[in-house]
């Protein structure tokens, strides 16, 4: 995907919208370039397999780190990064055509993630560090690249908010505070700001994190987080969350057994089936990493805990009908040479064998449109570290 002799960044990102149309996003450096900094750029790709034209969003001399991709259905998508330690974004239209960079931050910020409604409202959350401070901000970006006013959320942390809509106008958003606890808010679509939520609640000797969240057709959440004890071994977290504002009892999804890393990732199709990855470290034996996978129906109890590989950084992406597409590094550690292995899920949870996708790639993101147009986007690990990618239906 990226230029000759450019050295692309790490954590490539895509989206893909209803038609089957792809956006994909990633940092890179122009090695033709003395002393170059890395810039976000983005390229469409079609249903009809079609690629257009590398498209620039910063400009030589500002430094662009790991950009976030949301796209609407019918293709309209939102673009953000961390730009020269605040925020930046822009606004690409279905047809491809990027719009002109905006600073969506005044002040030191890190940790932007960005959701879209169906009618291509984005909406930029992210920590604002402020001495040692942290805060939780969001911010609307319109299709037409207006900016909506600046929300403070509450006290934050170093992870950043995420967020997903549970309707047209209305967004959740789920963030740490401090690692102590995790709340959440509604965003309504006056930028009204609801009364915080608690999710989890302070606890003696534990800390928060990883937190991630996934939303059905319907509205209802899927929440995960990790628990972490100052002794002991961390664990994964499962819970829903209503779009009535009802929040089911947690469900420790991760067994005892596992010392978790630090990758994880949860989606949820059509209809409320989510399903849960994460990564392994078995740093008391031979200090391998492995994949897992755990299926949480719509209705029910959890699935079993289904080993998928050797690996690490897992990312999962699911189709309406729950089919889906798991990929990740093998054998996982960044120092290690790796590749792309990944495999096919049914809908009715069953997995395929593990394929390899790339012989050299590492840090990659699995997406797919409603109607199951897939996309892999990775790193390749060797020099000069190009963003590659492959597509299937």
């Amino acid at each position: 995907m990226s230029q000759p002799n450019w050295s692309g960044q790490d954590q490539p990102t895509v989206a893909i919208d209803r038609q089957g149309e792809a956006l994909l996003a990633w940092a890179g450096c122009d090695g033709n370039v003395q002393g170059c900094t890395d810039q976000v750029q983005v390229q469409k790709r079609t249903a009809g397999g079609i690629l257009g034209p590398i498209q620039s969003l910063t400009r030589i001399g500002t430094s662009a780190l790991w950009p976030k991709v949301a796209v609407d259905d019918d293709g309209d998508a939102a673009v953000v990064w961390v730009q020269d330690s605040v925020i930046a974004g822009a606004r690409v239209s279905a047809a491809g055509n990027a719009g002109p960079p905006q600073l969506i931050t005044p002040w030191r910020s890190i940790s932007p993630s960005v959701a879209v409604s169906r009618s291509g409202t984005a909406l930029v959350t992210w920590t604002e560090s402020v001495g040692s401070t942290y805060v939780a901000k969001a911010r609307r970006f319109g299709v037409d690249g207006t900016l909506g006013p600046e929300l403070t959320l509450g006290p934050g942390g170093v992870d950043g908010p995420t967020a997903a809509f549970v309707d047209d106008g209305t967004a959740l958003v789920l963030w740490t505070e401090n690692y102590d606890r995790i709340v959440s808010a509604r965003i309504g679509p006056d930028d009204g700001v609801s009364s915080r939520t608690q999710i989890a609640p302070p606890v003696t000797d534990v800390r928060y994190g990883q937190i991630d969240m996934a939303v059905d057709a319907a509205g209802d959440a899927v929440l995960t987080y990790r628990i972490t004890p100052y002794s002991g071994y961390a664990r994964l977290v499962l819970q829903r969350y209503s779009r009535d504002g009802v929040l089911e009892p947690a469900v420790v999804a991760t067994p005892d057994t596992h010392w978790l890393t630090f990758y994880s990732s949860v989606v949820t199709d059509h209809d409320g089936t989510s399903v849960l990855v994460w990564g392994r470290w078995n740093w008391d034996t031979d200090n391998s990493r492995e994949v897992y996978l755990r299926r949480l129906p719509a209705a029910g109890t959890p699935g079993d805990v289904t080993l998928l590989g050797n690996g690490d950084w897992p990312s999962i992406t699911l189709d309406d009908t729950g089919a889906g597409l798991i990929a990740w590094q093998y054998p996982g550690p960044m120092v290690q040479t790796s590749q792309v292995h990944a495999v096919t899920l049914a809908a009715d949870g069953t997995h395929g064998p593990v394929q390899t996708i790339a012989p050299d790639g590492r840090t990659v993101t699995a997406a797919t449109s409603p109607t199951g147009d897939f996309a892999v986007v990775w790193q390749k690990a060797s020099y000069p570290s190009a963003i590659q990618a492959r597509f299937a239906t």
